[in-house]
């Protein structure tokens, strides 16, 4: 191992940290937007909300992806393999549920499931 390894599951709970705090600044840029919208007026009105929506979609999805990372970075403390679908469960994101899981047989049944990447706010 070279002086540059590190383990597994400290990788993955780095990464999982480095995520939350990408939503963390997510959260901050959609107040900036939500200020923005209330300010504007006439068309562009529309095309802020459109954004500000975009916004919270992209803090859901880094918050999903942390929260998929932190469960890998649990189980790599003590298993060989990683349980996906324990780790996938965590995911409240359907369409990232189902492209994440599928590395595994799961996709099938993921997708049978109702699915989108948008909880409205």
């Amino acid at each position: 191992m070279s002086q540059s390894a590190a383990q597994t599951p400290r990788v993955l709970a780095s990464l999982a940290d480095e995520l939350e705090h990408a939503g963390a600044l997510c959260d901050r840029l959609e107040m900036l937007v939500t200020q923005l919208v209330r300010a504007s007026r006439g068309e562009t009105l529309e095309i802020a909300l459109h954004e500000a929506q975009t916004v919270d979609v992209l803090t859901q999805h880094l918050a999903a992806l942390a929260t998929f990372t932190r469960r890998l970075s649990t189980q790599a403390q003590t298993a060989g393999a990683y349980d996906l679908s324990d780790a996938i469960a965590g995911v409240t994101l359907g369409d990232l549920a189902l492209r994440l899981a599928q590395v595994t047989r799961e996709a099938e049944a993921l997708s049978a499931a109702e699915s989108g990447d948008l909880d409205l706010f």
